[in-house]
């Protein structure tokens, strides 16, 4: 992903094509009545993730404590064209950003999203200008908590990476940039049935920008866990000439440069490893709970030959670094060192 602007552009629909950012958000500040179960504030969310993690009973205080001490509320709202956009509150790591979004208007449909996501503000525009010619490199996963009795739709939005060298515990100013607005039956609707030339453009049921701006507070740097290195098995798939079926190949390459901290992780792996998949990544804690984390996002380190590239991601909630024994990837544990030891 390229530093994303913000004119409007045709959609394209071809063999090829990955949609930008699905995200969305809603409503305001008052308090709505919620349907049962549909948590409305990150910290409903990460208890809620906290028991499916397999935590007992009420969690830990010490935990507690880490979470509570990570939320940000911000509570902005945007509306354009009937549809209303809020941002409840947000959590920030180093390289990674949780979001409670909720949305609300007249042309929501079952299956929708926005068009495009960006972050900008200055903030960004620092990381940027450090490091004017880096590509701006990210992940970002939209899903739905649930939908509200007055028809706000509640979601968490969990966003990897940013433009080279951005910190954002270290504060500064942001905006969540939306742009435009499809609804999924339209979009099969406007594309006739037979063959056409690629691209097919499609272009959005509702032309607008919401933009929401917010302030990140300034926070420690974060504590890693670490490991110096590990062999792990990587898959790749791979097409053959004259063969229906792709055959999957396996290596072992070292990974290197492991780093847990409460909000993610990230690690190294050798160029040649770069088309190559890991197992799931996942953190076992003390007491049988084990924390599952996002699938990592590559980033490119330097633009050397034989640069190593960086993967990231981040986890299901917030974790008590103390509490924990090992990072996983499928079943190979891999112990971490304590900060300090």
């Amino acid at each position: 992903m390229t530093k994303q602007d913000t004119a409007r552009v045709a959609r394209k629909i071809s063999t090829a094509f990955v949609i930008a950012a699905v995200l969305a958000v809603v409503l305001a500040g008052t308090a709505l009545a919620a349907v049962a179960g549909v948590p409305q504030t990150l910290q409903e969310w990460f208890n809620q993730q906290w028991t499916e993690s397999g935590g007992e009973g009420t969690m830990p205080k010490e935990e507690a404590e880490v979470i509570e001490g990570l939320i940000q509320p911000v509570g902005v709202t945007r509306v354009n064209k009937g549809i209303s956009v809020t941002l409840d509150s947000v959590t920030a790591g180093k390289n990674n950003i949780w979001m409670i979004l909720k949305v609300k208007g007249e042309p929501l449909t079952g299956e929708w999203e926005f068009g495009r996501m960006s972050f900008g503000g200055k903030l960004i525009e620092e990381a940027e200008a450090k490091s004017p010619n880096q590509a701006t490199v990210s992940q970002h996963s939209m899903d739905l908590l649930g939908t509200m009795e007055d028809g706000t739709e509640v979601y968490l939005f969990k966003y990897s990476g940013g433009p080279a060298g951005v910190n954002y515990l270290e504060g500064g100013e942001l905006e969540l940039r939306l742009q435009d607005f499809y609804l999924e039956a339209s979009i099969d609707a406007a594309v006739p049935a037979g063959i056409h030339e690629d691209p097919i453009q499609v272009f959005p049921d509702v032309e607008a920008r919401w933009v929401l701006p917010f302030t990140l507070e300034s926070m420690k740097e974060m504590p890693a866990l670490t490991a110096k290195s590990a062999s792990l098995k990587g898959t790749d798939t791979v097409w053959k000439e004259g063969k229906e079926e792709p055959e999957k190949i396996s290596k072992t390459f070292t990974v290197q440069n492991i780093q847990v901290t409460s909000i993610g992780y990230s690690y190294t792996i050798p160029k040649e490893a770069a088309d190559f998949w890991f197992d799931n990544v996942s953190l076992r804690l003390k007491g049988d709970v084990t924390i599952q984390g996002t699938e990592a996002a590559h980033v490119t380190v330097q633009g050397a030959e034989d640069a190593a590239l960086k993967r990231q991601g981040t986890w299901d909630l917030p974790v008590d670094l103390s509490k924990v024994e090992a990072i996983c990837f499928g079943d190979v544990a891999i112990p971490l060192k304590q900060p300090g030891k």
